[in-house]
This record gives structure tokens, sequence and C-alpha cells, in this order.
């Protein structure tokens, strides 16, 4: 099985950096970069493409379909990380942030979604993936915060050092709109079955 993850495409808040309400659509840049990513994904042939059930990815997810000549799929276990509103607004780098994410680690967030529920929801999402056929090439539309912790849990299921959970929010900050990350799947071959095959970032 192919798996090839795609972030979804640019929105407004995305440009200035700031964590955005549920349901933000993709701008018109955004709109371009799912259409150019759909040009790219059509050559792979895929047999399924998924996508979170969020406006931003729902969009692009359609527009790269609409290339494909299919119906994309939705599975909520997809969806990003879910933050508290208190956050929604203020910048990736801004005090309130910094401080939820120290909570979050820590394990002391009461509001949005904790590290434990996010990997747990890892788990149902990769489990998803892998019920699909064996010579599945599988399109996952998805969120840069949801895709980085996927990649960084998919064959670790416990929590990341501190290190290690730098190291996957530096990862999403590089990833661009519509950057592609594909996967090839043996299931219950090795320790894990996930190797990453390619990194394709697209502009």
């Amino acid at each position: 099985m192919k798996v090839v993850f795609v972030r979804h495409g640019q929105t407004d808040e995305n440009v200035v950096h700031r964590h955005q309400p549920v349901h933000t659509p993709l701008s018109i840049q955004g709109r371009k970069q799912a259409v150019l990513a759909g040009e790219r994904i059509v050559a792979l042939n895929p047999t399924h493409i998924v996508s979170s059930p969020l406006v931003r990815s729902l969009q692009t997810a359609s527009l790269i379909a609409n290339r494909c000549d299919m119906i994309p799929s939705i599975d909520h276990s997809l969806v990003e990380l879910v933050r508290p509103r208190s956050i929604t607004g203020y910048g990736h780098t801004s005090w309130r942030s910094l401080f939820f994410y120290l909570w979050w680690y820590a394990g002391f967030s009461h509001t949005g979604e904790s590290y434990r529920m996010i990997r747990d929801r890892i788990a149902v999402a990769r489990a998803n993936l892998e019920r699909l056929p064996s010579d599945s090439t599988v399109i996952v539309v998805s969120h840069s915060v949801f895709i980085s912790l996927y990649i960084a849990h998919v064959c670790r299921p416990h929590m990341l050092g501190p290190i290690g959970i730098v190291r996957a929010f530096i990862m999403l900050k590089k990833m661009p709109n519509t950057g592609m990350t594909e996967y090839e799947v043996s299931v219950g071959e090795g320790l894990c079955g996930w190797t990453q095959s390619n990194d394709l970032n697209l502009s």
C-alpha cells in the first residue's frame, strides 16, 4: 500500500500564522495549490482519497478528487488537533500558544484535546488506513499538526521526550500548504510496516 499525506491548501490565517476557527475556507491561493496538487496526484493513480472533515481539508480533497475523477471520503480521525477556543486568532508564537502547548505536553490542559487523546486517535487513523486493500494508493488530506504527530507516532505510540516533541513541531512549521509525504505500508511486516519513501513539498 502507498499512503500519501497532503496538507490542506492555504488559508488566510495560515498566511499570518494564527490559530484559526474550525471551519476556515481556503484562500484563492489555497485553491490554486489544491488544483496543482491534483495535477501531481493524478499521476499516482490513487484508489482512495480520504479527508479530515474540516472545510479547508474537504475543499482541498475535493479539488484533488475532481482532477482524479473521484469522490473523497471523510475520516473523522484525521481532524486537526483540537485546541481551546481561547487561542483562536492568536499567533502561533504568542504567549497564549506557548503556554497551551507546554501544558498540553505536560498533561495539565483541561480544554481541547490532550496528548494522550491525539495519540489514541492516531492509532485509530492508522487502523482505518491499514484496513484498505494492500494494493491501494491512498491520498490522505489533513492538517500540519496532525500529520507531523502522526509521522512521529505511527511507529512509536508512546509519549515523545522533550527533544522528540520539539522536532515534531519544527517539522510541522516547515510543512508547506499542500506539501506531501509518501509512505510505503506493509501491514504486519517488520516492527512497524510504515516506511517513508518520498517527501514532495509543493510551493
